[in-house]
């Protein structure tokens, strides 16, 4: 007996035959609604599950970089920098706001030099400073103190860098530079490693020259006075000393194998990174997001540099500088390691993951 025909016997007795036969024809039609309406809402199901499944089987968007969601341990840190067209990037981060925007008010101090900032960043009166690279793996050889180059800061591009010599001197050539006084602002520094492969291209080495160590914004004075013979000067000194007709170039550094060289970055102590985690990463992505500002408006440069290496906004104009990598490049790195060995800045080969802070 069919379903149909078990309902229809159970109520017969009751009903007249007339309703009988409706009521079983509104429960047979309720129950195939409400089958119907089960059915669909499993389609919907399956799709739904299908489509979640198509979607997460596509290759994922890359996504910006989670930021913390604690501040930073330290919000006013102080970096150290010198008043070179190198630490433009730290100056536009401050004037946008970069670093507001991250937690952080930066103080950006002038230094003389790489090796004087590891001293105050020891002593804790600099948290970050810019160095030279050739520098940061000399110290870390010497063991004085530990530290790690953080971010990178300015590939040099021809013109960066020049020896130059008062614009009334005899000297016209490397090779007669033979016992002469010459100012670097770091004997240690890479400014002298392209000073020692100009000397070698003309047959001399140190020790055929007195080098006298001269913070960068002193040189223009030093040669124009006479206390030195020449200088190994970098921008925008060499553009400023050329148009006020007080400076002439001898030879420009930034060629065969100094070539588009990552010459600056920023470096702190390994004691430091330990304790400011946080803190560090928010600088980090400040002053990347400044130097891919930078890279699609150099004019940026220009605009700040008046600012903190006193040179007029008449004169900025014709400022030779090169590009600020966002990202620190490993192979860029090995390469001025490698000549920091070849012109025995150093005494042993660079392990860079000891030198090296990632994300930097």
């Amino acid at each position: 007996m069919t379903w149909l025909g078990e309902q229809l016997g159970r109520i017969a007795d009751d009903m007249p035959e007339r309703d009988l036969a409706a009521r079983a024809i509104e429960t047979h039609q309720r129950r195939r609604r409400n089958l119907m309406a089960l059915t669909a809402a499993v389609v919907v199901v399956i799709t739904v599950l299908a489509a979640t499944i198509g979607v997460r089987a596509l290759p994922a968007e890359p996504r910006a970089a989670a930021r913390p969601s604690s501040p930073p341990e330290q919000s006013d840190i102080v970096v150290g920098v010198l008043p070179t067209v190198e630490s433009a990037p730290v100056f536009v981060a401050v004037s946008k706001g970069y670093f507001k925007e991250e937690g952080l008010t930066v103080q950006p101090r002038i230094i003389t030099g790489p090796a004087a900032a590891a001293t105050q960043i020891a002593s804790g009166r600099l948290d970050l400073a810019q160095t030279e690279y050739a520098t940061a793996f000399s110290m870390n050889e010497m063991g004085l103190e530990e530290f790690k180059i953080v971010s990178s800061l300015y590939q040099a591009a021809q013109g960066s860098f020049a020896v130059v010599v008062d614009s009334r001197s005899k000297i016209r050539t490397a090779a007669e530079l033979k016992r002469k006084k010459i100012a670097v602002s770091d004997r240690k520094g890479l400014g002298s490693l392209m000073l020692a492969a100009i000397l070698k291209r003309a047959g001399l080495s140190w020790r055929d020259v007195s080098l006298t160590e001269v913070p960068s914004a002193n040189m223009l004075v030093a040669v124009a006075k006479g206390q030195v013979d020449a200088a190994l000067m970098a921008e925008p000194f060499l553009t400023f000393g050329r148009e006020k007709g007080l400076t002439r170039i001898v030879e420009d550094a930034m060629t065969h194998e100094f070539a588009n060289l990552y010459t600056a970055g920023i470096m702190t102590s390994d004691k430091w990174i330990r304790g400011h985690p946080r803190t560090l990463a928010a600088f980090q992505r400040a002053l990347a997001k400044a130097q891919r500002l930078i890279a699609s408006d150099p004019q940026q440069v220009r605009d700040v540099l008046p600012g903190y290496t006193k040179i007029p906004k008449a004169r900025v104009a014709d400022v030779a500088f090169g590009s600020y990598p966002a990202k620190l490049d490993l192979t860029e790195l090995q390469r001025v390691a490698d000549l920091a060995l070849a012109y025995e800045a150093i005494t042993r080969p660079v392990d860079l993951r000891n030198v090296v802070v990632k994300g930097g």
